[in-house]
């Protein structure tokens, strides 16, 4: 594991630049919902042409901004959409005329036929269910209780999990996508990592880097992306 761990962080030293590395807008929901939706669409898409208009046209139906000013500190309650206005949407739309008019999008969860709208919803719902209503909300509650309502749906795993709590605030979540696999994996000489052993030498490496697991993850996502 150490060796491994080594290898990552000198194939990171050499190709990234970490002194400018810094996470994306999308990492700063002004809402929720906003997050929510980011992360459930966000697996096996293209990330800036198919979920960011995604999200750009729920803010837009619904009068919202999509990130927050101020990094430091997250928006007053009273000024965030919470899951329970999400649900209301729902609940006055109706799940068709949100998945083609709002998201205007009919991709489905990896490996089923439940469509990505439709888990936004059931998503939703859960993480009510559980006490999680607001920003503030999921940033006090315990991973594991997050993880536990999420991945209790068909078609959620640990890569939307992981990526809604890196969106809520969590630094030490790494999502196992293409790109970090694919970082890990030519770092190591091999021609394929499992997502999970990719995501803990990332997290080992970032600590060796005295860096956030999930700045580490995005900037090898960044770095990734353009060398495609």
């Amino acid at each position: 594991m150490r060796k491994e761990v080594c290898q990552v962080v000198h194939r990171v030293r050499r190709l990234i630049d970490l002194e400018n590395a810094e996470l994306g807008t999308e990492f700063f929901p002004a809402h929720l919902s906003v997050a929510l939706i980011d992360a459930v669409f966000n697996p096996q898409l293209h990330y800036e042409t198919r979920v960011v208009p995604i999200i750009k046209r729920y803010c837009c139906h619904f009068g919202l901004k999509r990130d927050r000013l101020d990094r430091r500190s997250l928006p007053p309650i009273d000024k965030q959409e919470t899951l329970t206005d999400l649900i209301s949407h729902y609940q006055e739309h109706g799940l068709d005329r949100m998945q083609e008019e709002v998201f205007s999008a009919s991709y489905c969860s990896p490996g089923t036929g439940i469509t990505k709208a439709e888990n936004v919803h059931r998503a939703a719902v859960k993480l009510r269910n559980v006490g999680i209503n607001t920003l503030q909300d999921a940033a006090g509650t315990h991973p594991e209780i997050i993880k536990c309502a999420l991945q209790a749906l068909k078609g959620i795993g640990s890569a939307t999990t992981h990526m809604f709590l890196m969106y809520v605030g969590n630094d030490d979540f790494v999502k196992g996508d293409v790109h970090v696999c694919r970082f890990v994996a030519r770092a190591l000489c091999r021609e394929k990592v499992p997502p999970n052993e990719a995501e803990e030498l990332v997290r080992e490496a970032a600590r060796e880097l005295c860096i956030a697991p999930r700045l580490l993850d995005n900037a090898i996502w960044k770095w990734s992306s353009q060398a495609l």
